[in-house]
């Protein structure tokens, strides 16, 4: 951690314990009084009357009755404990001492496990922890035992709890929740192999636990019921989805690309033992927690492309029916049918599940995130407001583009209690326990970060116009200013929507939208600039910071930069259809259903016009990857399905490419042995060989087979062909005598 913000936590520590005994000094000599907690209550009562009431307010539910101060004579003493009359029940503590005290209990446990592996330099965290725990038995054992506590503990703790609408005994799990996840970031260290994976991954899920049963108003929010048709609705889409995006893996799309397998690399590692920390970061520095995940279809289905896709399919069906939920609680129901379909049916949505990368998991984590904050600023339920801050925290272990969305809630929430301030006060609770909730999900991650930022930053780095001089070079070769350039960027950026073709990870020569998609996106845009409010607000940050961030980025417009955005981008699309049928229903009540049908059909086309797009143009032109993908796509395939299954290769193609280039062929084929040969051969090599060998050529290189022939006579020549009468490459296979 930074030196600077190890002294800001000490000094914050310091400052609350002079200030507490400040005001027990002050109490003590009469300056400051308790409170009479009774509605109307008479300052003569009795002491213990008022410790009573006192007490109930400590650990009951609080309700919604203001906290009322009344000073009391000054000839009667502050008390500095407010102890539990004999008479109460005990009932009544109970939940907040076993809290207390078994939270305590396993911090302690979990500090002295894992002490031994701790550095020298993060020893301050881990005497915090423990400082801590030792507080919790404590007072746990002061709250039983003697049934009183410090009232400079009880006074600001009941302000709290009553402000948060929680109990007492809910605001002890919150308390704890991120002592445990910061024992998680101490456990878990900074490598692949943690320092005690066991010990990280129970301490994170006890601190999400905790915080979310702390979080949660329980038995105030009353049952919500939904309709088993929105349940079968959402299975139904689901089913579907899946099976457009987790069916034929292997054809479509038609290479492995070497991100892909180099993915898969890490999380073979993870199912084999050689890593277990949840809490890193792995390959290209994107955090861990995805390679497990990913691990599970290799598990099931093997060392293979739909081992390393189907999980990716999952997370996409997932999203599809999200949508479903995002468009409903923004909308209504019928919205969210449209959006549903048509994400299901989307090329890009489609194509992104379909490629064992963790970017389409932000498209399930942006739509859950903003679906609990818009229908917990509607409704005021708290429930929503924790799967905000889940979705939200959660979604910063995958793909990059949903750490903008903290950035996107904040001008949210400043323009919401610009515009609907009493609203804002009144949600305001919630709002801050789906942050508090976020921030316990991520926090060993962040850690991780503020340990070494460079590894957070890699990913925006490797794609900035600042790196490598690339904006200095543009505008030397361009004559145009900085500004120029990026306002320019920014524009294709934009019409990446509509008009201009993707690029990166899926570049088929087209749009996100094609062609009344886009009209109809376009129309909703229309509609939202000039119908203005906070619904609309929340649906366009998030793109709009898409187009300004696509400025500062190399290649717009980039393909996955659009993942999270996606179910935005679907209910703009199916906003136009359903104002329509409002508007038409208006003037003819009774074509409802014609016009709903009318609606389906149109929507319809579109789906169809995305479906064969994808599964029957797309892939005419389009390859995964490019040419050298697809070389060693199918060079790994070979090298799999070979008779002989262990055998060295020595491998001709640089500079174009290297065996190990792309991860592609030490993912599909790990039984072979790779030797690159670097330098072209100016005589018959003297290699000694021991076994069955592979030479394989590249074109440019194929000269060198004859100088290989000629060394070792009696080879097998094979040239592979792809569908476009190219050239991949060429083998020649060997199998000594004897």
């Amino acid at each position: 951690m930074p030196v600077e913000l190890l002294y800001m936590v000490v000094g914050l520590f310091l400052a609350v314990v002079v200030v507490a005994w400040a005001v027990r000094r002050l109490r003590r000599r009469g300056y400051l009084h308790p409170p009479d907690l009774a509605d109307g209550g008479n300052v003569d009562d009795g002491r213990s009357a008022w410790l009573a009431r006192l007490q109930v307010w400590l650990f009951s539910p609080p309700d919604k009755a203001p906290i009322r101060l009344v000073r009391r004579e000054r000839d009667v003493e502050a008390t500095a404990v407010a102890p539990v009359p004999d008479s109460s029940p005990m009932s009544q503590i109970r939940f907040p001492a076993a809290a207390a005290l078994l939270g305590g209990g396993l911090l302690l446990a979990g500090g002295l496990v894992t002490r031994i592996d701790i550095p020298s330099s993060e020893r301050m965290w881990y005497w915090f922890i423990m400082i801590v725990g030792f507080l919790a038995f404590g007072l746990a054992g002061q709250l039983v035992s003697q049934r009183q506590l410090p009232a400079w503990i009880v006074r600001p703790a009941l302000r709290l709890s009553r402000y948060l609408d929680i109990s007492a005994g809910q605001l002890v799990l919150l308390v704890l929740a991120p002592c445990f996840a910061l024992l998680a970031y101490l456990a878990a260290g900074d490598k692949l192999q943690a320092r005690h994976s066991v010990m990280a991954t129970l301490a994170w899920l006890l601190a999400v636990g905790l915080v979310v049963a702390g979080s949660y108003r329980w038995g105030k929010e009353g049952r919500r019921r939904i309709g088993w048709g929105d349940w079968a609705f959402t299975a139904v889409i689901f089913i579907l989805a899946f099976l457009l995006r987790g069916t034929n893996l292997t054809e479509i799309p038609t290479t492995l690309s070497g991100d892909e397998a180099a993915s898969a690399l890490v999380a073979l590692a993870f199912n084999n033992g050689e890593a277990n920390n949840l809490f890193t970061f792995g390959w290209f520095e994107f955090p861990s927690l995805y390679f497990p995940i990913q691990g599970l279809g290799i598990r099931f289905l093997g060392q293979t492309t739909e081992g390393l896709r189907i999980t990716s399919a999952v997370g996409g069906a997932l999203a599809a029916a999200a949508g479903y939920w995002l468009a409903r609680a923004l909308f209504d129901r019928t919205m969210g049918v449209f959006t549903a379909v048509y994400l299901t049916a989307s090329h890009y949505h489609i194509h992104m599940s379909r490629i064992g990368l963790n970017n389409i998991w932000d498209s399930l984590f942006g739509a859950l995130a903003i679906m609990g904050l818009w229908h917990g600023w509607k409704t005021g339920r708290r429930s929503s407001f924790v799967l905000s801050g889940v979705a939200l925290g959660l979604g910063q272990y995958f793909y990059v583009s949903v750490r903008t969305l903290p950035i996107i809630f904040l001008i949210w929430a400043g323009v919401a209690f610009w515009r609907e301030r009493s609203r804002f006060y009144r949600r305001l609770p919630g709002l801050i326990m789906a942050a508090y909730v976020a921030f316990i999900l991520v926090l060993p991650l962040g850690a991780q970060s503020l340990k070494d930022p460079d590894r957070l930053w890699a990913p925006y780095r490797r794609v900035s116009i600042f790196n490598q001089d690339w904006l200095l070079r543009e505008i030397s070769n361009s004559g145009n200013t900085a500004v120029e350039i990026i306002s320019g960027q920014m524009l294709t950026t934009a019409l990446g929507f509509t008009h201009q073709p993707l690029k990166l990870l899926y570049n088929p020569g087209a749009p996100l939208l094609l062609g009344a998609a886009s009209a109809l996106f376009l129309m909703g845009i229309f509609w939202i600039l000039t119908h203005f409010d906070l619904k609309f607000l929340l649906i366009t940050l998030p793109m709009a910071l898409v187009v300004v961030t696509g400025g500062f980025s190399y290649n717009p417009p980039a393909s996955q930069r659009f993942i999270m955005v996606i179910p935005l981008v679907t209910m703009i699309v199916v906003l136009p259809l359903r104002l329509a049928v409002d508007w038409l229903r208006q003037l003819w009540p009774q074509a409802k259903p014609i016009l709903l049908l009318s609606a389906g059909l149109i929507m319809a086309g579109i789906v169809w016009g995305d479906l064969h797009y994808y599964f029957y143009e797309t892939y005419d032109t389009y390859v995964l990857g490019g040419f050298n993908t697809e070389t060693a796509t199918e060079v790994a395939y070979y090298l799999r399905d070979h008779e002989i299954p262990a055998q060295r290769v020595y491998f001709f193609g640089f500079p174009r490419m290297g065996y190990f280039s792309l991860a592609t062929i030490s993912y599909l084929a790990p039984q072979m042995e790779g030797v690159d040969i670097d330098e072209p051969l100016r005589a018959p090599p003297d290699w000694e060989l021991d076994g069955p060998t592979l030479f394989i050529f590249l074109p440019e290189r194929l000269a060198e087979l004859e100088l290989v022939r000629a060394s070792y006579p009696d080879g097998r020549y094979r040239a592979f062909i792809n569908a476009k009468g190219q050239e991949l490459f060429s083998v020649y296979e060997l199998v000594p005598d004897g």
